[in-house]
């Protein structure tokens, strides 16, 4: 005779679906996994990670290790120019009038920001910040006209020391400009140049980061060409207001110039304005500017309206 599940009184089938439960799912059954500690923080670690990286980006915390991290979000590490965060900056700056010369100029960046972190403990961080421009000219006098070529490198770094006051950050560093512009004396100095450098950035306010930036060139050597020298302090202020949903606003990213062999200075005034967000599952920082330079030094030929755009992709721990 065949026995089936309706012939079964409702007990016995209770007890049967009890026996079932107990056996696939209760610790210590055949079915259970033993999992060692090491390997449920690691699970956790994982998770959260992966639970960061789908939050929006001026969510995304920013963890990496101080001095210059712990950062209340990505978005807060994206405008700190000393962060320890790999960027990769791509900018394009236009110019459609000039000091002394007519037309438009236009500068085109690329600069890749990568922190090193050094055996030291009282000074574990490096960031670097490396710039190749390519440069067009304004139509320049005396016949020449428009010129265009790949202009200096520019290599910098600042030394981040550890520092007991929270939420500040501040280091020394060097700038050394490599004459990459070869023999085209209009778009590079044509000098081997190196100076000291010097950052200071508050953080203690929510939502709001000041301080200054600052470095040096001073040739040492010339590189097939026979232009002056070079001699001047670049002196850039910060100050950034962070909005909701990845807002920012901000002064320029572009420093104030003082040349001792001219004796003048070229301004950049003016406002910029940004977002942090993301392209796809890559987290970027874009934003817009714009400066107005009101110095006519004399002869010297520098931009007076540039109205810069910027892409900066930005790659979290």
């Amino acid at each position: 005779m065949q026995i089936t599940s309706s012939s079964l009184p409702n007990r016995v089938l209770t007890g049967l679906c009890a026996l079932v439960i107990m056996l696939g799912f209760t610790p210590g059954s055949v079915l259970a996994v033993e999992v060692s500690e090491e390997d449920y923080k690691l699970l956790q670690k994982i998770k959260q990670e992966q639970s960061h990286k789908e939050k929006p980006a001026h969510e995304q915390p920013h963890t990496a290790e101080p001095p210059t991290g712990g950062h209340a979000n990505l978005a807060a590490a994206a405008t700190n120019p000393i962060a320890n965060l790999v960027q990769f900056q791509m900018q394009n700056s236009y110019s459609p009038s000039n000091h002394n010369a007519d037309g438009y100029s236009n500068v085109a960046v690329i600069q890749p920001v990568v922190p090193i972190k050094l055996p030291w403990d009282e000074v574990p961080l490096l960031v670097t910040r490396t710039t190749l421009p390519y440069i067009s000219t304004p139509d320049l006098d005396g016949g020449i006209g428009r010129k265009d070529g790949f202009g200096d490198i520019v290599a910098q770094g600042y030394f981040l020391p550890k520092l007991k006051t929270k939420g500040v950050a501040a280091g020394l560093g060097y700038n050394l400009t490599i004459p990459s512009g070869g023999d085209n004396d209009f778009v590079g100095s044509g000098k081997w140049s190196l100076g000291p450098g010097a950052v200071y950035l508050n953080m203690q306010t929510p939502s709001w980061q000041w301080g200054l930036l600052s470095y040096s060139s001073f040739s040492f050597a010339s590189a097939n060409s026979d232009r002056g020298s070079v001699s001047n302090v670049n002196i850039q202020p910060i100050l950034t207001k962070h909005f909701s949903k990845g807002w920012y606003a901000s002064v320029p990213d572009v420093p104030q110039t003082y040349d001792f062999m001219t004796d003048n200075w070229t301004l950049a005034i003016g406002p910029r304005v940004g977002k942090v967000t993301k392209f796809g599952k890559q987290p970027v920082n874009l934003f817009g500017q714009v400066t107005w330079n009101p110095l006519d030094n004399d002869d010297q030929v520098t931009a007076e309206w540039t109205f810069k755009v910027n892409v900066t992709f930005l790659f979290p721990k």
